[in-house]
């Protein structure tokens, strides 16, 4: 129940004895009754997605604590929204990798990959590895961010790898979320 003209519960948040709950939601006082408890044991499962929320409700508390972190959430928060809302949300949604392409690609120095990297808020990191047909690791190393797009990143062989023959891709977001991708070269 949403009370908009009571000026006597106007700004209420608490319990009020085991019948009501008061909460302040996009500056409005909502009225609900109290969470019932759960008499089950849980089971591994809901004792893991427990852990994952705990570890989301940790970094959304860091990340409004660092006053960069929290500017650059609340720029991407809508309206009733907060930043913490926003970093909490994004721990639980990695990465996607789009596309990652090799047109042409040769194992010359100066090869390019692109990839195509997306994100609910923003991907920090892009790296790539370089194998051969064993996946032995033949070069490694970050991809470059676009200056036209945030969501476009190059990388470029530093050195000559004739035996490449696939490539594996990985995203990461500021949660530490990952995507990776396998490419054949």
């Amino acid at each position: 129940m949403k009370q908009d003209r009571n000026s006597i519960m106007r700004g209420a948040s608490g319990a009020l004895g085991n019948e009501l709950v008061f909460r302040q939601r996009a500056g409005k006082t909502v009225i609900s009754l109290p969470p019932a408890p759960r008499e089950d044991n849980p089971t591994e499962i809901q004792l893991g997605l427990r852990t994952r929320f705990q570890e989301a409700i940790a970094y959304g508390r860091f990340v409004i604590a660092d006053p960069l972190g929290k500017a650059a959430y609340a720029a991407k928060a809508g309206a009733g929204v907060s930043a913490y809302n926003v970093a909490f949300v994004d721990y639980f949604k990695p990465p996607t990798i789009q596309t990652a392409e090799a047109q042409n690609f040769s194992g010359s120095p100066g090869d390019t990959i692109r990839i195509h990297a997306t994100d609910d808020f923003k991907v920090q990191t892009v790296h790539v590895q370089i194998m051969d047909e064993a996946g032995t690791i033949l070069e490694e190393g970050p991809a470059t961010v676009s200056t036209e797009s945030a969501d476009n990143w190059t990388y470029t062989l530093a050195n000559a790898q004739p035996a490449a023959a696939k490539a594996k891709v990985t995203a990461s977001d500021l949660p530490g979320n990952q995507a990776v991708k396998e490419l054949e070269l």
